[in-house]
């Protein structure tokens, strides 16, 4: 296979990964809701059993005859805002994100009995300390805040309410367009957890439920029972978002709430299976691996720009032993071109017969037509997972570099990065390329990759640009120096 093919093969491959890419990742269409929650024709996956038990109408609480009050609990990590109004939270602030998880002129947590249509919403306060807050009006309600990211909670009173996520969780980043792709919601039944995206969401209720979680792009609500599984209401929103309401299963009081970023480590920690929110896609594991290598390389040199520099060098200390016997193969091929001019010119219109000649040269000379292939079959797990990592890790958010960079797990605002990265490919091609006639493919390839790239996260364009500069290093080296070596004559490798 000359160049030529394989380049139109690279070629061929993307489009098919971009395509693929396009068809799993779901189209969002951001109409607004006119069906209300219980006016549902329950749609799930194949897996969930229909349930017809649905939480009652929804209907606007009356107004207060007083004004709400509200009440604080905070420790190192967040702080937590309460209103008179049922007993229910109305801000939940991480300090050290600085994001509000709770949207704008919303409440959570609203408690109420299932058949209730108004409900007296302003609660007395029966007691509180530093930790500790309780509601009492149509239940009792305490709540008790941890040293982590989790809030307990207890109900009393009744075995019959449910318990209102019905805004959702907050965008938090300035992207919002961006941010709301990542909206997801998961929860866990008996034997496994499962994921329901927000986009194409239809109103569905869902059984079985242990835990239940709402998160974004960084951020993430998990209501978990102690005891058996409730139902759930799942709705979408009308600005793409989604929201749930949960019915408990009878005798249930106790709950653990879980406030905080998408942080695999933390979630891990409570134990529950929580850190599949952590959604890192196919390459999951090389995700967390790659993870804990920057961690450590930020470690050292306290800039993710930095560590990422590092890694590139790494992962190309790594496959320095595939790349370099590449190159010799590339080198090889570019001096078996006058033979294979040859074998053209003789069984011109005989394809069969040049297939067979030229894998018999190939063999003759010990040469592996797809031996180029190899770096970049190697390569696409890590891009991928670094991908996922700069686009959905807590640790990558707004992560700076230097000078215009700010944001790693952001495009470059001027695509330099990207343009920097092109001409990067564009140099390489020229280096290994076996065929300098192919002059459309050559330049071709590196303008279409960098109009993918332009969008990517900037770390990745830096990753990319760092390792195509380390690969023509290694180009000019394995050639002795920038003047081309030729040669005149190849030395068959004797057979055994």
């Amino acid at each position: 296979m000359n160049d030529t093919k394989r380049m139109i093969v690279a070629f061929v491959a993307i489009m098919a990964i971009l395509i693929v890419w396009q068809m799993l990742t779901p189209k969002r269409t951001n109409k607004p809701i006119t069906s209300k929650p219980t006016e549902t024709t329950q749609s799930q996956p194949a897996s969930e059993t229909q349930v017809q038990t649905t939480p009652s109408q929804i209907t606007p609480p009356q107004k207060p005859i007083q004004p709400e009050t509200e009440f604080t609990l905070e420790n190192k990590l967040m702080r937590i805002v309460f209103s008179s109004f049922g007993g229910t939270v109305k801000s939940i602030y991480l300090k050290k994100y600085e994001a509000e998880l709770v949207p704008s002129n919303s409440l959570i947590l609203e408690t109420k009995p299932t058949q209730a249509n108004t409900v007296d919403l302003n609660w007395n306060i029966a007691y509180q300390d530093d930790s500790t807050i309780v509601f009492q009006g149509l239940v009792k309600k305490t709540y008790r805040l941890r040293d982590d990211y989790s809030l307990l909670l207890n109900i009393e009173g009744t075995n019959d309410y449910q318990i209102s996520f019905e805004s959702g969780i907050a965008l938090t980043e300035a992207n919002k367009k961006d941010e709301i792709r990542h909206i997801s919601l998961f929860y866990k039944n008996s034997t496994k957890s499962i994921k329901l995206n927000a986009a194409k969401l239809k109103p569905t209720v869902i059984s079985d439920v242990k835990w239940i979680g709402l998160k974004s792009k960084y951020f993430t609500m998990i209501l978990s029972s102690s005891s058996t599984a409730g139902i759930a209401n799942v709705m979408p929103l009308a600005d793409g978002r989604m929201g749930f309401i949960y019915l408990p299963s009878p005798n249930t009081n106790n709950y653990v709430l879980y406030f905080g970023p998408l942080d695999y480590d933390i979630l891990r920690s409570y134990q529950s299976g929580w850190e599949v929110l952590n959604d890192l896609g196919w390459t999951k594991i090389f995700s967390i691996a790659i993870l804990k290598v920057m961690q450590f390389l930020y470690w050292l040199f306290k800039n993710y720009g930095v560590a990422i520099i590092v890694f590139s060098i790494i992962i190309k200390a790594i496959f320095f032993p595939l790349t370099r016997m590449t190159n010799k193969q590339m080198l090889q091929m570019q001096r078996l071109q006058p033979k294979m001019e040859e074998l053209k010119k003789k069984y011109k219109g005989d394809p069969q017969s040049l297939n067979r000649e030229t894998m018999q040269l190939y063999r003759l000379y010990k040469i592996n037509p797809f031996s180029g292939c190899l770096p970049l079959v190697f390569q696409l797990p890590i891009f991928w997972a670094l991908y996922a990592i700069l686009q959905k890790t807590i640790e990558l958010r707004h992560a700076g570099f230097a000078f215009w960079i700010k944001d790693l797990s952001a495009k470059d605002p001027y695509y330099i990065l990207p343009i920097l990265m092109g001409i990067s490919f564009l140099v390489q091609n020229f280096l290994t390329s076996a065929d300098k006639r192919n002059m459309a493919l050559l330049i071709f390839m590196p303008i279409f990759l960098t109009v993918i790239f332009l969008n990517f996260p900037s770390g990745l364009q830096l990753y990319w640009f760092i390792f195509n500069l380390l690969s023509i290093v290694e180009s000019i080296i394995s050639r002795g120096g920038l003047k081309w070596k030729t040669q005149k004559t190849l030395t068959p490798v004797p057979t055994k």
